[in-house]
């Protein structure tokens, strides 16, 4: 009996190894594209500055460059705030909630946002019943390359508190979003008006972070998309 046993657990240890490996090399991957991304940030800066110093040499003024503020993509742009607020809106004061999920309870770290339906769909990427606070764990498992019938699991689950948190027939409206924009040839007709959008997404962000105590938001959407606005 022991010996079963003890054959039994070695295989669900190994299984759960397995799975925190693939997690593992997540986050490695994550951590290589930031580092990455910081390297080629920081010598662009330093090239400019010693360009600079050139034309300082030269006795010629310095040169202003006007990419101090990020260079956006209005719908990504929209898309990082109304996240932020899904996070916002899904956690208390102190940064703890529930994942949509499996409902285990999570710091702010812990918590990711989650597309029920997939970005890609332009006429329902900012809507706030499509977009809700999920652990990492079950975030990882709605990947492509996880198993199919635990990434059916939780997107079901998902469905559920769906119709719980938005009422009955929310499910039902994503879906109807999902067959329009297939159904529309018109890609404007299938995308939001940012112009509009965007400053009520960074009314509501400041609104839910003016209920928060543990700490301050990292970006100035507001001063990003004026900037943006000047340009355009």
């Amino acid at each position: 009996m022991r010996i079963k046993a003890d054959y039994r657990y070695s295989i669900l240890y190994r299984n759960k190894v397995a799975k925190v490996n693939q997690n593992l090399e997540y986050e490695k991957e994550k951590l290589e594209r930031k580092k990455k991304s910081y390297i080629r940030k920081k010598e662009e800066e330093y090239k400019r500055k010693c360009l600079n110093e050139i034309r300082e040499l030269k006795g010629r003024p310095k040169r202003e460059y006007k990419s101090e503020w990020p260079k956006i993509k209005p719908i990504e742009f929209a898309m990082e705030i109304a996240q932020e607020n899904s996070k916002l809106r899904d956690t208390d004061a102190d940064g703890n909630g529930y994942c949509i999920s499996c409902w285990k309870l999570c710091s702010w770290g812990e918590l990711a946002w989650w597309h029920r339906y997939s970005r890609k769909f332009k006429n329902m990427c900012l809507e706030e019943e499509n977009i809700n606070a999920q652990c990492h764990k079950c975030n990882w498992t709605t990947w492509p390359k996880w198993d199919p019938i635990e990434k059916w699991k939780v997107n079901n689950e998902y469905d559920k508190a769906i119709a719980r948190k938005f009422g009955e027939d929310a499910n039902k409206k994503l879906a109807r979003k999902v067959r329009e924009f297939f159904n529309n040839t018109d890609t404007k007709a299938r995308a939001y008006n940012l112009k509009q959008k965007i400053p009520y997404l960074i009314r509501i962000n400041k609104e839910l972070w003016a209920t928060k105590n543990f700490y301050t938001p990292r970006k100035k959407w507001e001063k990003i998309w004026e900037e943006y606005d000047k340009r355009h």
